[in-house]
């Protein structure tokens, strides 16, 4: 009688670019609302409602701060409002806006001022007043736009821009330097400010965005990035290209993470310093990512970061859908990619999200005492910078994110998968009898465990009915399935997270027949 073996499984992060056969032993091939975090495959957390129902349906959010009371300022397709998280505040430009379409707007912050651009209204500004209407900024043609904006250093910039009907794609404007806790008030360069412009010409494509980076401006343009530096002087800033081949795909697909800039190409997610590049999904789920977008919606592709939780979410409307419906999760530390199904979104804001806002009273709980999640007078997590929220156009909605186990009080479906591993070598068949998992989670949730086999890839998987695994309860499961390559799915809809840290395979060589 031959000796069952027990060997140890642990997966991190997907592979779905690379046939399952010659995917790393220690990676998922398949996953759904999972992300990778110290050392284990983590269900992702859940959204909630902020703020009450928003005044105007949300297509874009930008978040900041009197120092005292946090806002957010939340667009919808011409008007502007911004709430504390209770009382919401109609903050429109006083002689109104013409609509702007998602993916069009972008926003800045100088001096503590928040700058806000849409492409088809001159840029204008909020004073952190409520009772105060957002005005244009101060010095401004009166017969420009401009794509996008971005604050450095003293100064304001305006890319793509467009002045008496012409547009000029590949230009930048620079404002007058501004004083301290003020805006700049020029941007007509004068022989008593240090306004410019320049032309970023020699290489195709309109000017998308930019983004700080240590101590230089990065500009990209949709193939080919350049770099702006501060010299002072007659020139103020000068110019370089640093990548002729990378660009950006959509605005707000840049972040700055540790010192780099983690980028959304369109062709590729890289990270890098200023002057190397280096792709953090080739031979993972870079074709994956780049074939599932509907390019009709690519302007509303969105980047944001969780920094606390080391995590780059790249945000994508997959085909057929007009709004963005998945994230791609990586983790910033160590490159593993999960992904994360979003509720049809149109923008993803990073900022911060008062603690006491979430705070629930024993009198005013109404969840069930089994399902219940929340923390009496106190909040379940610790509130930073690193909040998100989700502006949902459709719904009318702003989803703050990881604030809750569930998706808006509902529970959530979510799997890892691993297909075709080989579990011995040469050509012998394997019978598994026994699967150890180390499932972590709430004493009493279920998670279904399913596994499948094949004698060579490319013919059907054979799986085998699911097996109910209560966390808590359960140590292991028995199964009888046989072949030369090993299948194994882990699925639950729970109210709360749980995690996979790994499962064990008892295992027994039957020979080559």
């Amino acid at each position: 009688m031959r000796t069952p073996q027990l060997t140890l499984y642990k997966h991190f992060g997907v592979v779905k670019d690379v046939e399952p056969t010659e995917v790393n032993p220690g990676q998922w091939t398949d996953v759904r609302n999972f992300q990778f975090q110290d050392g284990a495959s983590r269900r992702v957390g859940g959204y909630e409602g902020y703020g009450g129902t928003p005044t105007v349906a949300p297509l874009f959010c930008f978040h900041t701060t009197d120092q005292s009371t946090n806002y957010w300022i939340y667009c919808g397709t011409n008007t502007v409002y911004v709430t504390n998280g209770t009382t919401h505040y109609d903050i429109t430009p006083a002689l109104g806006l013409n609509v702007a379409p998602a993916g069009n707007w972008t926003a800045c912050s100088l001096n503590g001022i928040p700058v806000l651009c849409n492409g088809i209204n001159r840029p204008f500004y909020w004073d952190l007043n409520t009772s105060n209407a957002c005005l244009y900024l101060p010095g401004w043609p009166s017969n420009a736009t401009c794509g996008s904006v971005q604050a450095y250093k003293f100064h304001l910039f305006a890319f793509d821009i467009t002045q008496a009907s012409v547009r000029y794609p590949d230009t930048v404007w620079w404002s007058g330097g501004a004083e301290p806790g003020a805006l700049p008030q020029d941007w007509v360069p004068a022989s008593d400010n240090d306004a410019g412009d320049v032309q970023l010409a020699d290489t195709p494509g309109a000017i998308l965005d930019a983004k700080p980076l240590r101590d230089t401006l990065m500009v990209y343009k949709e193939n080919s990035t350049y770099a702006l530096q501060y010299v002072g002087g007659q020139f103020v800033y000068t110019q370089r290209k640093v990548f002729l081949n990378h660009g950006v795909f959509a605005r707000n697909c840049i972040e700055e993470i540790n010192g780099e800039h983690w980028v959304f190409t369109g062709t590729d997610v890289i990270r890098h310093n200023g002057q190397t590049s280096v792709s953090v999904v080739q031979d993972k789920v870079k074709n994956t990512l780049i074939d599932s977008i509907d390019v009709t919606y690519k302007d509303y592709c969105c980047t944001a970061q969780i920094h606390s939780q080391s995590q780059f979410w790249i945000c994508v409307p997959a085909q057929g859908n007009d709004s963005l419906t998945d994230a791609y999760v990586i983790n910033t530390k160590t490159n593993e990619v999960g992904t994360r199904i979003l509720p049809k979104i149109l923008y993803v804001g990073r900022g911060l999200v008062d603690q006491d806002l979430f705070a629930t009273q024993w009198s005013t709980d109404s969840q069930a005492w089994e399902l219940d999640l929340t923390s009496w007078n106190q909040q379940s997590f610790n509130p930073t910078a690193d909040s998100l929220l989700m502006c949902d156009f459709a719904d009318t909605e702003l989803w703050s994110v990881d604030t809750s186990d569930q998706n808006d009080g509902a529970a959530m479906y979510a799997y890892v998968e691993r297909t075709s591993l080989p579990i011995t070598a040469g050509d012998t068949n394997t019978l598994v009898t026994r699967i150890v998992p180390d499932i972590r989670g709430a004493t009493g949730d279920e998670v279904f465990i399913q596994v499948g086999s094949q004698k060579f890839f490319g013919e059907d998987i054979s799986w085998q009915p699911n097996v109910r695994f209560t966390i808590g309860t359960d140590n292991y499961i028995d199964v009888q399935t046989e072949g030369r390559l090993f299948s194994i799915r882990f699925q639950a809809t729970t109210d709360r997270r749980w995690s996979m840290y790994g499962y064990r395979l008892q295992t027994v060589d039957t020979g080559l027949f």
